[in-house]
This record gives C-alpha cells, sequence and structure tokens, in this order.
C-alpha cells in the first residue's frame, strides 16, 4: 500500500486554505489541536463564511436550522462543521449535538415517516442518520450508538448471504425492490461504522472486508427501493452502488462519488484486505504529479454542501490552485487512512 509520503504535504500546507491546513496538522501529522498554531486556524475557520452560514441557523436550544435531514437542517449542519475543522468543542457545535440527542421529536423532520420506516426495514433510516451524524462528531459514547452499530453490522452481514441480486430484489413496476425481510447497507451504514472504532477487532473488520469484497463482486448495483405498502422508499444508495470503478474512470458526479466512498472505506480499515480497492488507491497515488492531484475532476455537487454532496473545504474553485488543494487532500485521506 502506499502511503501518504506521495503527497506533497509541505506544498499542500502552503497553498491551502485555513480547514486543509488544520485538518491536515491534525488529523495526518498529528500536531496537538491546543497548540498556538491550530487555535490561530480556528479562528480562521469560524470565520469562513459557511461555518458563519451555518452558525446563523442556530435556534435557541441548539438545533442547526428547521430540519432533521435535508440541505439546511442540521444534519447537514453538523457534517459542514466537522468537515470544515470546527473543534468539537466549540459551543456552537457542542450545543447541536446536544439538541439532536434531545431530539427524538424532530427526527421526522425532512424525512417524514420514511426515516421510522426504513429503520424497521433495516435500511438505515432516521435513527441510523443520527448515529451517522455523532460518528462523524466523534461522539461514539452518545446513547443508541451501540445499538444503532449493532445494526450497521447486520446490515453487512446481509451482503455474504447474497449470491445475486436477484436474491435481494425483484422487478416491480419498471424499478427493482427489496424481497420481504432483506437488511442492506446504506451509505449511512457505512458512515456510521467509519467513524466508530469500539466495534473493531481483527475478525470483524475481515468479516466486513468480505462484505464489501462481495459488493465489488455484485457492482454496479441497481437503484433498489423498499416496497411499504403501496409506497416505494428509496434508501440512501448515495455512494453505495459501484464499488468496482475506479477514479480514472469516473467524470463530473461519479467522482465525487469514488472519493467520498474510498474516503470511507480507507477509514473503515478494509482497503489493505480487499484486492480490488487496494488497486484503487495505488493507482490514486500513481495519479498525482509532483506530490498534487492535478487532474481536472470538477462538478457543482463537490462545491454544494448538503447532506450527501459536498467535499470542497476551500472558499471556490474559481483558481484552479483551490480546486487542486481540495482533491489533493482528499487523496492525502485517502492514502493515509488506507495504510494506517
Amino acid at each position: 500500500m502506499r502511503s501518504r509520503n506521495l503527497v506533497d504535504v509541505d506544498r499542500l500546507l502552503e497553498v491551502a486554505g485555513p480547514s486543509i491546513v488544520y485538518r491536515t496538522r491534525t488529523e495526518i501529522l498529528g500536531e496537538p489541536p491546543t497548540s498556538s498554531r491550530c487555535r490561530t486556524l480556528q479562528e480562521e475557520i469560524t470565520a469562513d463564511p459557511l461555518v458563519r452560514d451555518v452558525f446563523s441557523r442556530q435556534r435557541p436550544d441548539g438545533w442547526l436550522g428547521r430540519t432533521f435531514h435535508g440541505g439546511d437542517g442540521i444534519e447537514a449542519g453538523i457534517r459542514i462543521l466537522r468537515e470544515k475543522g470546527l473543534a468539537r468543542d466549540h459551543p456552537v457545535l457542542a450545543r447541536a449535538l446536544d439538541a439532536l440527542e434531545a431530539g427524538d421529536d424532530r427526527l421526522h423532520l425532512g424525512i417524514g415517516k420514511v426515516g421510522r420506516i426504513a429503520d424497521d426495514a433495516g435500511l438505515g433510516g432516521a435513527e441510523m442518520i443520527r448515529a451517522a451524524v455523532f460518528a462523524r462528531a466523534g461522539d461514539e459514547d452518545r446513547p443508541r450508538m451501540k445499538a444503532q452499530v449493532e445494526e450497521a453490522l447486520r446490515g453487512f452481514d446481509a451482503i455474504l448471504d447474497a449470491e445475486s441480486i436477484d436474491e435481494i430484489s425483484l422487478p416491480y413496476k419498471g424499478k427493482r425492490v427489496f424481497r420481504d425481510g432483506v437488511r442492506w447497507p446504506s451509505v449511512y451504514h457505512l458512515r456510521l461504522l467509519a467513524g466508530t472504532h469500539g466495534w473493531r477487532t481483527a475478525e470483524t473488520v475481515g468479516h466486513l472486508a468480505r462484505a464489501v469484497e462481495r459488493l465489488v463482486e455484485l457492482s454496479p448495483i441497481p437503484e433498489i427501493h423498499l416496497k411499504y405498502r403501496s409506497q416505494l422508499i428509496a434508501p440512501a444508495s448515495f455512494a453505495m452502488t459501484d464499488f468496482g470503478n475506479d477514479l480514472a474512470d469516473t467524470s463530473g458526479y461519479d467522482s465525487l462519488l469514488w472519493f467520498h466512498r474510498t474516503e470511507l472505506l480507507a477509514r473503515l480499515g478494509v482497503v489493505p484486505l480487499v484486492p480490488a480497492l487496494e488497486a484503487q488507491v495505488s493507482r490514486l497515488g500513481e495519479t498525482l504529479e509532483d506530490g498534487l492531484f492535478t487532474r481536472k475532476v470538477s462538478h457543482a455537487s463537490f462545491r454544494a454542501w448538503g447532506a450527501y454532496a459536498g467535499l470542497a473545504l476551500e472558499r471556490d474553485w474559481r483558481s484552479p490552485s483551490r480546486r487542486i488543494a481540495d482533491l489533493t487532500f482528499r487523496a492525502l485521506l485517502i492514502l493515509h487512512h488506507a495504510a494506517a
């Protein structure tokens, strides 16, 4: 497995904005967040226009925005703040996380009854989404997290029993629907397990790696709906339909999906155990020119932050150097976690 040394970290630190510099120093280089340099970077992060916009959505009880699941809701708000590198103990973020824990009565906002239905079916609904948000914030010990982690592991277990897509789904009115009783992982299963560690043993990680390898074999996976009475419900299949494609073969929106999924898989610890993923990550390293990701990959979804899309930490990509900094940082994260 290639190492983070393929990335020219010094050059990245020279050209990147405060979010990338802070996260590189703390997450990759191990610099204490309490260092004077990191404290200064935190001040710059809190001045970021997108961070200020999220701050402005905070309501008196700590909730961010008006919804739970949606582009301007608390899920997206917390995701933005953590991706931007805001410290976990910042008052705005701390209050938002406490409000999310207490907000059982608001988990339907922006998702409706679908959240409960998908949870009951083991396909990742409102409770799974909330747990994944806590995981991204580093709050693994919140109440109900253990139960959701166990549910996420069961979702990946189900993959090993699937010999084909036909075994888990069937045609229905021009679409595909899950067969009765089938569990299947959504992107929130993956986000939750990628952001937590208490469940990890060599045996469990190896078991997950076999499930992910099965996903590679089944790819591309069609969109599959949950049939609930006469309603078709789409589980969160964002970035979960093609585990076999290589970044070099993608463009636009598909490139966003690749970066998002592969970073999560690297954090999950399975890349060295799945030859197809290891090859994908190795080829990512080969695309770097003088330690930077210079290939022109761009799509509005990189900059459109919400519950799913959004990976650009630089303020805009009108300057190619900002796009290069962002994509180099994502490559750095993948290479670092894949080699850990």
